[in-house]
């Protein structure tokens, strides 16, 4: 699956990346380049089960690549 939005370091409890789609927000799980931060991204990835851990959204991505887009 592929999704596009700003993505975006939330620095709550152990932190969580999250990527704000059109469609809402969707917690993202796995190696993330800090660097990409506040930039519109392209997340290829697996749906995953379970609550993210920042509580930020019900849906969650293991995320196996990020492409900046801008």
């Amino acid at each position: 699956m592929k999704q596009k939005g700003r993505l975006e370091f939330v620095d709550l409890g152990p932190g969580q990346w999250v990527l704000h789609t059109p469609g809402g927000q969707v917690a993202l799980f796995g190696d993330i380049d800090q660097a990409l931060n506040g930039r519109t991204v392209e997340v290829t990835g697996s749906r995953a089960d379970g609550a993210s851990a920042g509580m930020v959204s019900n849906d969650a991505v293991m995320v196996q690549s990020v492409r900046a887009l801008d």
